[in-house]
């Protein structure tokens, strides 16, 4: 069998298992299906989302594009990627913060298997963040408080610029020379110092802000946290390579429990008990 055969099998393949995935866990199939070719338009939708004995109302922004809010609700609700993080905290009564909130998925998914005591959600992105604060209030999540602002290594002020078709990926690098939303990015070292007690749980999804987060945080921050799950994307400034995070995180006393060693790739590590 040729390569680009086997590719495209594959392809297909994916394809197939997105479709009956979504078919499985989302009510509405046929048209969500309509919205995604365009017959069908609307700005907003609530999806309704089923797994196992838990059920989700998120409010998206349906597009054509395969890495549109639905993708986020898939991998998270329905396929619930983040189950390995989940399985390193001690107890159900969850301390947590997310960094890179988007609509709400990651905060509402762990509220809904472990319960979540107090959540601190960063969302730069205005749309996002106003979809990010209905969610939170529709999923039951009142103890969760939303923040309109990236997070960083250091602070500053940076002119966003937003993909309408893949909003989850806007970032505070690709900068809008103009018109762009203006929006705070926070130092997490500078944040935490503020914050008593430690977390359960740090979550980032940052478009590659993670890497000068763990350049510019004093390392004796990281021991406040439990568990640690990022989303490695390549690192903006060109200073250090994917396979350098785990290293980086084991020297902040994580113990490796997920690591897929790719860009776009999982990392989930937990303290280990000297750390």
């Amino acid at each position: 069998m040729s390569k680009n055969l086997s590719t495209r099998l594959k392809a297909s393949f994916d394809r197939l298992n997105l479709a009956l995935t979504m078919r499985r866990h989302f009510e509405n199939f046929w048209l969500i299906i309509l919205m995604r070719l365009k017959i069908v338009r609307l700005p907003y939708f609530l999806y309704r989302i089923h797994k196992d004995e838990r059920t989700y109302s998120m409010l998206g922004r349906p597009t054509a594009a395969s890495s549109g809010d639905i993708f986020v609700l898939r991998e998270v609700l329905a396929e619930e990627i983040y189950q390995d993080a989940l399985a390193c905290v001690d107890k159900k009564d969850l301390r947590i913060i997310d960094i890179g909130a988007n609509i709400g998925t990651f905060t509402i998914w762990a509220n809904s298997v472990f319960r979540v005591r107090e959540a601190f959600c960063f969302e730069p992105e205005q749309e996002s963040f106003c979809l990010l604060n209905f969610n939170l209030s529709s999923n039951g999540c009142p103890t969760a408080k939303a923040y309109l602002s990236a997070v960083g290594g250091t602070a500053r002020l940076v002119k966003l610029s937003v993909n309408n078709n893949v909003p989850a990926a806007a970032n505070i690098y690709d900068q809008a020379p103009d018109g762009g939303q203006t929006v705070a990015v926070i130092s997490l070292g500078e944040w935490l110092s503020t914050m008593e007690g430690n977390f359960d749980i740090l979550k980032m999804d940052c478009e590659g802000a993670e890497w000068e987060i763990i350049r510019h945080t004093d390392p004796q921050q990281f021991t406040r946290f439990q568990t640690i799950v990022v989303e490695v994307h390549p690192d903006p400034e060109n200073k250090q390579a994917i396979a350098d995070f785990k290293e980086a995180m084991e020297k902040f006393g994580f113990e490796t429990v997920r690591w897929d060693n790719k860009s776009f790739g999982l990392y989930v590590g937990r303290q280990k008990p000297d750390g």
